[in-house]
């Protein structure tokens, strides 16, 4: 085990191909998955209004929380669904890679989290991976863009966790390329819950896992979802949301996402503005369900990084450098080679700080290292 602090600052119906490097050959694809899973059940009224909103965050903030609020009225454990699943297939124009990348994204985003718009030689790590020879496919989570939603009050890991493993099935029967020999999750917050809870469930399923934007021990759990001051989607931007229900949020505005996801001065403005005009919403229950979800992984063995951002305020309250390391290794006591590793400066959306490309170095050398 590895812990590194670094001291100095800085698809399946076809819809679409990328032309736009030579690098990379790129699909975009609309998968049909059919999955079962165990859910919990929404135990409180709907939301209305940002009053509604408002208190809300105020139950699920108090410290005796656990204790007062009640947000889960049952459990079903076997609930079967179908769901559109929009994403992308990148491969290196000289071929097929022998590992797969499988990306998913944080709360807040959707798939351009790893492939922005703009300045791409800056954060796109779709395009630093391809570099480094590997395949990638990231896609919108359920809920979010492309992908089939569905009641803010229902959507959560549980079902998440599950189409996730649809994909990397689908990725390992050679839907999108040739058969791989690897598949590697990658994961953002949210994202990187989802993949570690896939490796609870189905520790053989997948040869690594590399979890950015998480840590294993919050100090305050509360401390970003009030940064975020969150609103009614569907009140907030009725001419994108207004067909979603009471249980889908986002934050009041720009300066709420550069409190939570940004740290200064390791941003830029233009990134934070991309990021703003292309937000998505969150749904409440996924926000509930990955505080409940265990992630402790006694039966994965295979190469885990574990990386989050020395500011990061959403898992570490602003300084992950003294809780990151320990609860880590807790967690993965089986694996082979865990590395923990914290970004120097960085926020919590590590893809988007000015120093986004050293963190990719890190990924794509861990990965190669450990033979894959």
């Amino acid at each position: 085990m590895l812990f590194i602090i670094a001291l100095t600052p800085l698809l399946a119906s076809l819809v679409l191909a990328h032309p736009r490097e030579e690098t990379k050959i790129c699909k975009d694809y609309v998968l049909s998955v059919t999955v079962t899973s165990g859910n919990y059940v929404w135990g409180l009224p709907t939301l209305e209004t940002d009053y509604d909103v408002t208190t809300f965050t105020a139950n699920l903030s108090r410290w005796d929380a656990n204790i007062t609020f009640h947000p889960i009225s049952g459990f079903s454990p076997n609930v079967t669904a179908g769901y559109k699943i929009a994403g992308t297939f990148c491969a290196p124009t000289k071929g097929d890679s022998k590992t797969v990348l499988l990306a998913s994204h944080g709360l807040g985003f959707n798939r351009n989290y790893w492939s922005p718009e703009i300045q791409p030689e800056k954060y796109s790590f779709v395009d630093f991976a391809i570099s480094r020879g590997y395949s990638v496919f990231f896609y919108d989570r359920l809920g979010v863009s492309g992908s089939s939603v569905i009641s803010g009050y229902v959507n959560q890991v549980s079902i998440q966790v599950a189409i996730l493993e649809q994909l990397v099935e689908q990725i390992r029967a050679g839907t999108f390329s040739s058969k791989p020999n690897n598949v590697v999750l990658v994961g953002h917050s949210f994202g990187s819950v989802i993949s570690n809870a896939l490796l609870v469930s189905k520790p053989g399923l997948v040869d690594a896992a590399v979890l950015t934007g998480i840590s294993y021990k919050v100090p305050d759990t509360s401390v970003a979802f009030e940064a975020w001051q969150p609103r009614l989607a569907r009140l907030q931007s009725p001419g994108r949301w207004r067909q979603l229900d009471g249980g889908y949020t986002t934050w009041v505005d720009i300066f709420a996402s550069v409190n939570v996801f940004f740290k200064y001065p390791v941003y830029d403005k233009k990134i934070v503005e991309y990021s703003e005009a292309t937000k998505q919403p969150f749904a409440l229950m996924e926000v509930i369900s990955l505080s409940i979800t265990d992630l402790h992984s006694p039966k994965f063995a295979g190469p885990v990084l574990v990386i989050s951002g020395e500011n990061d305020l959403v898992f570490c309250n602003g300084d992950c450098v003294p809780i990151l390391n320990a609860p880590a290794v807790e967690r993965f006591n089986a694996s082979k080679n865990l590395e923990v590793y914290v970004q120097p400066g960085s926020g919590h959306a590590i893809n988007y700080s000015l120093n986004a490309t050293g963190a990719y170095g890190v990924i794509t050398n861990f990965l190669t290292a450990n033979g894959l």
